[in-house]
């Protein structure tokens, strides 16, 4: 199965283009791709049956990709003579990777699960 996520869906998220970003995201978007079959072996069979949503999985390969676009250098403060601003370093820490709740988006039955179990008192 090919990569459903292409250039234009990183544009029509971000802004348009410029040639050289054109390469870079097209290269990112197969690094991203590889990244994402790599860790949920069944994402293309899932894909396929409907269990995944393909616009989930096009918006998380979109969203590993801007978080590199956006920020290459991983920068998270910057200052220039009196200014000075510090980056979301969840948002745009200039890393190439899924985050957890990306991953559970397109794992069929993960989103609603937890992480915690919450018992009462004496259990």
């Amino acid at each position: 199965m090919p990569n459903p996520a292409s250039t234009t869906d990183i544009a029509n998220r971000w802004r348009p283009l410029t040639t050289s970003e054109t390469i870079v995201a097209d290269t990112l978007l197969g690094d991203a791709w590889a990244m994402l079959t790599s860790r949920r072996e069944t994402l293309e069979a899932d894909m396929t049956a409907g269990t995944v949503v393909e616009a989930n999985v096009v918006r998380v390969l979109c969203a590993m990709v801007l978080r590199v676009l956006k920020n290459p250098d991983g920068y998270d403060t910057e200052a220039i003579d009196d200014w000075s601003g510090r980056r979301n370093a969840l948002g745009a820490d200039g890393l190439l990777r899924v985050t957890p709740e990306e991953l559970a988006d397109i794992t069929p039955g993960r989103r609603g699960q937890r992480s915690v179990r919450l018992v009462a008192y004496g259990e």
